[in-house]
């Protein structure tokens, strides 16, 4: 299917290296190349008001304001907003004059090195956009990951199609993939998101029978076939059945080091006698980061009647340096008065709790009343981009909270 990415490949031609002193305003259309044939379209935004450039990872209708951007001679540097990842790129020319960027996207998260390259090229006035549509992709989809495998996985796919563009996500068990955008090209469809943090591509093919097959990738490091048929009326298990705690246990302990290594432990005076929300989160987790969002304004409305929450973050490198970072990145990011400790590396999550059957996601809420037993464990997240569902997962979350405040 590299075919269609045709759009950009009358780009990438005669290419040379004269430096440009500055990036220019306007869109930018950039691909990180996951695999052979598999790039990653998305749009660069760069504007300035009053001498500041400012620079948006356009992720489907999600506009993300880049946290750091600077030059250094031909070089550029890209931080984004929340996550620890990076691209850096040199700024050239073509022979005609045409300006663009070649890098890599690094992930400072992941254990080793973990690059994947990047171009990008300038494209001022009208933008690009595709109309050779022949299939319709609209609905809810009944989704199988990796088909007739032992990691075969249920999903629900919700697309929304107008003419030769799509958005959409997938909601699985353990939450969403967000902001999802493409095109349909005759009868495949191309969706992808890029946040900063997670690098997502899927593609697929309309059969004669009208079901999909498909192939996603996740980043350079996973990739996996699917299948889907039409179905409106396909739910997936209900989120507060897919961890619990084992028999014989009621409760919730634990101890674990802020970022300034004084440990707070569930047993704390400021846990007693309040409804205390535990989120299981990590710094490199978009998905979190949407239940960060709901969490800090609702802690702010209702700390003063008891309500507590404190976030146990799990990391993928064991550098306490990092670890450091990223908690304090967290919580100044996202403005967080609550506490957020490291409680130790996903690859080990399941045992810094013991009493759970395990963590499935990221995120998990563990909702805890007045008597600190547990009452509700949430896996996953029904994030922004499902519409309804999201709006539904706040209401009933906010619900649920008062009720315990009340009791």
């Amino acid at each position: 299917m590299n075919k269609y990415f045709l759009f950009l490949g009358f780009l990438f031609i005669n290419l040379s290296s004269r430096s440009q002193s500055k990036i220019e305003n306007g869109a930018w259309y950039c691909n990180l190349q996951l695999a052979p044939n598999a790039d990653l379209p998305f749009k660069l935004s760069v504007t300035d008001s009053s001498g500041v450039k400012k620079l948006f990872i356009i992720n489907g209708i999600e506009k993300i304001q880049v946290r750091s951007y600077w030059e250094k001679g031909d070089s550029v540097f890209i931080i984004p907003s929340v996550f620890q990842t990076e691209i850096k790129a040199q700024l050239k020319q073509t022979d005609k004059g045409l300006n663009y960027l070649e890098g890599m996207w690094t992930d400072y998260a992941r254990v080793g090195e973990y690059q994947i390259p990047f171009i990008a090229y300038y494209r001022p006035g009208k933008e690009l956009s595709v109309d050779h549509h022949k299939s319709d992709f609209n609905g809810n989809w009944e989704v199988q990951f990796s088909p007739d495998t032992s990691d075969s996985s249920s999903a629900v796919g919700i697309f929304k199609q107008t003419g030769g563009s799509v958005t959409g996500t997938f909601l699985t068990t353990t939450g969403d993939y967000r902001f999802l955008s493409g095109n349909i090209y005759d009868h495949e469809m191309v969706l992808s998101a890029f946040d900063g943090a997670h690098a997502f591509l899927f593609l697929a093919e309309m059969q004669s029978d009208g079901t999909l097959k498909g192939k996603f990738w996740s980043g350079k490091h996973w990739t996996e076939d699917w299948i889907a048929k039409r179905n409106e009326n396909f739910q997936l298990p209900d989120a507060s059945s897919l961890t619990y705690l084992k028999d014989g246990f009621k409760t919730i302990s634990f101890s674990f080091p802020d970022a300034d290594s004084a440990i707070i432990s569930m047993s704390d005076a400021r846990f007693k006698n309040t409804v205390t929300l535990i989120q299981i989160t990590g710094s490199w987790c978009p998905n979190c980061m949407d239940e960060t969002r709901v969490l800090v304004p609702l802690y702010n409305a209702k700390h003063n009647d008891g309500l507590e929450i404190v976030a146990l973050d799990y990391e993928r490198k064991n550098d306490w340096t990092y670890i450091q970072k990223s908690l304090r990145h967290e919580k100044e990011v996202f403005n967080i008065s609550y506490p957020v400790i490291f409680a130790g590396l996903t690859t080990n999550s399941s045992a810094s709790l013991p009493m759970l059957n395990k963590i499935m996601g990221y995120p998990t809420l563990i909702i805890v009343d007045k008597k600190g037993v547990v009452r509700k464990i949430i896996t996953g997240i029904d994030g922004p981009a499902t519409g309804d569902l999201y709006e539904k997962w706040k209401d009933d979350l906010n619900s649920f909270a008062q009720k315990l405040l009340e009791e």
